[in-house]
């Protein structure tokens, strides 16, 4: 375990989920309150007329960033147990292309777009509504059409930090950008101040907030807190359901470097063998919890053991993730992945299957593949993954 203070551990998950709705409350209201539920006020600056989000959202990086790596050297952040989304850079910079495109469009990016619909605003509701139905539609279609999954994958796969690219340490780098952010910030001031004196900057609208509304809204919020808190029911001891997983299944996932997995490792003694690559050794469960409450809401876990006697997830296990057990556990693994077929006479289907299973067979374990009048097929992206793949983005 670090003795480091941040990442904050919690008792509960319910007390883990409650800060996001704190945070989130506080995050919302002051952007509403700064003028950024205004679609104008927020297009402005792509016409460099009002670069207040530029400011102020360069500024939330600049704290974020010197902040983290300056307690992360007094040893009071432990970045290990900080989780950053992995690089996949084709998609994201589509992504992010795609993303600026609904920007200056809207004039709301997805945070913004929530701002402004809770304050009644209609443009929030369509905008916001538009980045739900896009979602649907991209999470629908994207097995579909294999050149749209295989640009959603493209890319390592892995965390890439800026300071590991130009081989320097993360706090230098931090300052070095941060004295180049005050020469983007006087620049800034200038470009802002020549363009407006061809268009004024977009007034804060309406230029004061009713108090009452403002007495009830804090209102609700505050009883929607305190009840959550009090209503919060008693940890459930009961064990944690899991569903079964082929390992072949698993195979394929490890092979398209599937996002979104973790592998935990449960054999008492995992040095009597090597285990499946890059999973994660806890012991009969011993460390397990420590390693799942690091990992994100949307992971999941598949866990094995020697024979697959392992079915159910221990009741302590954070209940937001995925579970699933590696069917015949390490056993199954050898005897389904490591272990080639025998290309059948039969159907092509089944020779089909056989060959697949051979080139699997061969990428994890380096034998040749069996030889047979027919090629093996090449690899297969997998139909709906054995896993999710979060991305996040916005805002």
């Amino acid at each position: 375990m670090s003795n480091a203070l941040f990442p904050l551990s919690f008792p509960t998950d319910d007390l883990r989920l409650l800060t996001g709705i704190v945070i989130g409350f506080g995050f919302g209201f002051v952007l509403e309150r700064a003028g950024f539920g205004n679609a104008r006020k927020l297009a402005g600056q792509f016409y460099f007329n009002d670069m207040t989000v530029f400011k102020v959202m360069f500024t939330a990086i600049l704290v974020a960033m010197v902040g983290l790596y300056g307690l992360d050297s007094l040893g009071m952040v432990d970045m290990s147990m900080v989780w950053i989304s992995p690089t996949f850079m084709p998609a994201q910079v589509v992504g992010g292309f795609l993303l600026g495109v609904g920007f200056i469009m809207s004039g709301l990016c997805p945070g913004t777009s929530v701002v402004s619909l809770v304050s009644g605003r209609i443009d929030g509701f369509v905008t916001f509504a538009g980045i739900f139905v896009g979602i649907a539609l991209f999470t629908l279609t994207v097995d579909w059409f294999p050149g749209l999954q295989a640009l959603y994958l493209a890319g390592s796969g892995e965390v890439s930090l800026l300071h590991e690219v130009f081989g320097v340490p993360a706090l230098v780098l931090a300052l070095v950008i941060l004295a180049g952010a005050v020469l983007a910030f006087v620049g800034a001031e200038k470009v802002e101040a020549l363009v407006q004196r061809k268009r004024a900057p977009v007034e804060l609208t309406p230029p004061s907030r009713p108090r009452m509304k403002l007495a009830v809204a804090g209102s609700l919020a505050v009883l929607g807190i305190v009840t959550l808190t009090a209503g919060s029911p008693a940890p459930d001891s009961t064990p944690v359901p899991m569903k079964a997983m082929a390992p072949l299944a698993l195979a394929e996932s490890i092979i398209e470097r599937e996002p979104g997995i973790l592998i935990l490792d449960l054999r008492a003694d995992p040095g009597v063998e090597n285990g499946i690559p890059g999973a994660q050794l806890a012991p009969g469960g011993e460390g397990a919890l420590d390693i799942l409450s690091t990992a994100p809401a949307q992971t999941t876990v598949v866990v094995y053991d020697g024979t697959g006697v392992l079915a159910e997830a221990s009741a302590e296990w954070p209940r937001i993730l995925e579970y699933r057990f590696l069917i015949g556990g390490l056993k199954g693994w050898r005897e389904d992945v490591l272990t080639p077929s025998e290309v059948p006479v039969g159907s092509l289907e089944a020779r089909t299957r056989a060959l697949r299973q051979n080139q699997i067979s061969a990428f994890f374990s380096g034998a040749a593949v069996q030889s047979s009048s027919m090629a093996a097929p090449p690899p297969m992206m997998p139909a709906g993954g054995a896993g999710k793949k979060p991305k996040s983005g916005g805002c």
